[in-house]
């Protein structure tokens, strides 16, 4: 039986942008369960039909995608089409695909448009951030018009699907709670959004499962002689964007450093608008003696990146999950985070007064990373985070 993928993240000869989905597919043939069939979408003037990436053939189908992603979903009819237009020119017989796995919401269209022609199929849907509905993306995201179309246009389609994957319960609680907040969801910009969009009806999900992003173990894994011993690394890894937090751990950084951590250096890999913002607090405070800034490294690299660090930390407070975190712990370092996140979930209640922190608070940070370096307690987490393990257990649950 076939499980077909279909996504807009997976690496290429040239990117290595969405290694996460690699390593899930990875894990489902390992099962031996399924043939494995990864789709995604391209530019109608590609003419590539498809491409090879460690083992794993891409096959590619044209599509459309909205500007600024206004009235996202309106070219979902034309881009189902070429999908099918696609299997079909690869002679994949549709009574032996067993699963369609979607990943972000749009991407539920390819599993819906299968099921209809073989109700057997199984539509999955997989979300990786708090907005499961994707409606913080664009420019012109807050127009009404634009939002309601968008919201109600997933509405249908995760209406009809078998099962969501949620990333992690965060992520799950702000899909069930929609049109209203999760619990404990505190990004401004998506609450306001939310505020436009609370006389939209809620979902009535099949099924709702949780998918931990796992770490493939043979990619991640404690290598001797990295470390400076004579230092104290703290590592973070992320696009520099508002909800990241970066400066939050600039701050708590800056903070042992005045009391005399001198030992104590930070680097931060990533790009993205905040970047510069926070690079000027580091010159302005007299702290790039200590402090540095690293381009993005390839995907297979960060394993010596995480081996050379006694601490990852990334105070990100609107996470789905981040698979940083579990990275950096198969390498041996432990993590601290921002409270209420993804892999908050992993850390065990007795353990939080050590690892996590309320969203932007610097010197509680600087609290704990001190209290860290003077006693270097073990952390332990609540779940497994292979990858394998994961993946075969998630597979057991689908009927």
């Amino acid at each position: 039986m076939i499980y077909i993928c279909v996504t807009p993240f997976f690496p290429t000869p040239d990117s290595f942008r969405g290694p996460f989905i690699y390593d899930q597919v990875k894990a489902i043939q390992k099962t031996g369960k399924y043939e494995v069939m990864v789709f995604r979408p391209t530019f109608l003037r590609d003419k590539r039909d498809s491409y090879e990436y460690e083992g794993i053939k891409v096959h590619l189908f044209p599509s459309i995608g909205m500007p600024t992603y206004f009235f996202n979903g309106l070219t979902n009819g034309f881009n189902c089409r070429m999908f099918l237009k696609c299997l079909d020119k690869l002679g994949i017989d549709i009574n032996q695909v067993a699963v369609v796995h979607g990943h972000t919401s749009s991407f539920a269209a390819y599993g819906v448009a299968l099921k209809k022609l073989n109700p057997r199929i199984l539509a999955l849907v997989q979300h990786h951030d708090p907005d499961p509905f994707t409606i913080l993306n664009g420019r012109l995201a807050k127009m009404k018009l634009n939002l309601y179309y968008r919201a109600k246009t997933n509405i249908k389609l995760f209406n009809q699907v078998d099962y969501h994957i949620s990333v992690s319960h965060l992520v799950e609680d702000n899909l069930l709670s929609f049109p209203h907040a999760g619990k404990y969801e505190c990004f401004q910009p998506y609450l306001d959004i939310l505020e436009r969009a609370k006389h939209l009806p809620s979902i009535s999900p099949k099924h709702s499962l949780i998918l931990y992003n796992g770490v493939d173990l043979t990619k991640f894994y404690p290598v001797g002689g990295l470390k400076d011993n004579t230092l104290f690394k703290i590592g973070s890894i992320g696009n520099f964007l508002n909800w990241k937090g970066q400066i939050t751990l600039i701050k708590a950084a800056e903070i042992l450093l005045r009391k005399g951590y001198k030992q104590l250096r930070v680097s931060l890999i990533g790009t993205g608008p905040f970047l510069d913002t926070c690079r000027s607090y580091v010159t302005e405070h007299g702290l790039t003696t200590y402090i540095r800034f690293e381009k993005e490294v390839h995907h297979r690299e960060l394993l010596t990146y995480y081996n050379s660090l006694d601490l990852f930390v990334l105070p990100s407070f609107f996470e789905g999950f981040g698979c940083v975190f579990t990275e950096a712990y198969a390498c041996g370092v432990p993590f601290m985070l921002c409270e209420h996140q993804g892999a908050s979930e992993y850390i065990p209640e007795e353990e939080k007064n050590r690892w996590i922190f309320p969203k932007e608070d610097h010197e509680r940070l600087s609290y704990l990373i001190e209290q860290y370096m003077e006693n270097r307690y073990e952390q332990k987490l609540k779940y497994p985070y292979d990858i394998n393990v994961l993946v075969s257990e998630f597979l057991n649950q689908l009927k």
